[in-house]
């Protein structure tokens, strides 16, 4: 990627992309970044901003579902930087885009939040892995209330790694809305074992709600 362009995506000038809408999908860095992407990744809590995304994916929108080196849309990153802002901007692009064969016909939202990158994360584990509640929580509302969000390659599952981190917040936001959440967790282990090992002070309440929704589903 251009020197200069990798300024303009870092500090949200649209401007100098307006030109060739159809080339934006080879401005690249060489991990891979598109313009979406660098964006994104440069954002912070003190100055965060959505219009340079929402503008670009209105002029190139297939940049929405690409993905850079490591497997990550941009859905990824925003999990992965607690941009829960980002996030539903995104959605709102994502729905806006006909369920044609590149989804199958079916709910483009949905099926943006089952891509996984190289370790077989969705973007539910990476808000997880982050520490990022609001974004698990826009991320379970929106998406299929019967996709199980299985194990990444590390055997870890978004509801493992929640019980792991000792927050039940996590937990009641993935069970209340993923009625076949997955649950295992590596070598064998379960989210109720991350949830006892987990020593903190909600590992009770965890437990209650893992229990209730097993009880529920059986």
């Amino acid at each position: 990627m251009d020197p200069h362009l990798f300024k303009a995506a870092v500090e949200g000038n649209v401007e100098p992309f307006r030109d060739n809408p159809q080339n934006l999908k080879q401005v690249v860095t060489k991990l891979g970044d598109t313009i979406s992407h660098v964006n994104i990744k440069s954002q912070n809590e003190a100055m965060a901003s959505t219009i340079f995304v929402d503008q670009i994916l209105t002029i190139c929108p297939s940049l929405l579902l690409q993905v850079n080196a490591n497997g990550d849309t941009p859905l990824h990153v925003a999990a992965k930087c607690g941009n829960s802002a980002m996030v539903e901007v995104l959605f709102q692009h994502s729905k806006a885009q006909p369920g044609d064969s590149q989804s199958g016909g079916l709910n483009p939202v949905w099926e943006m939040l089952k891509m996984t990158n190289e370790e077989e994360n969705a973007a539910l584990h990476e808000a997880v892995q982050y520490g990022s509640l609001e974004v698990v929580k826009v991320l379970t509302r929106e998406g299929d209330p019967e996709f199980s969000y299985s194990a990444n390659s590390y055997g870890e599952t978004p509801l493992y790694l929640a019980a792991a981190r000792g927050s039940p917040e996590m937990v009641v936001a993935i069970l209340g809305s993923c009625r076949a959440a997955a649950h295992g967790g590596p070598c064998g282990k379960t989210a109720l074992h991350a949830a006892v090992m987990s020593r903190d002070f909600g590992n009770g309440l965890i437990m209650a709600s893992i229990c209730k929704f097993f009880f529920r589903r059986n």
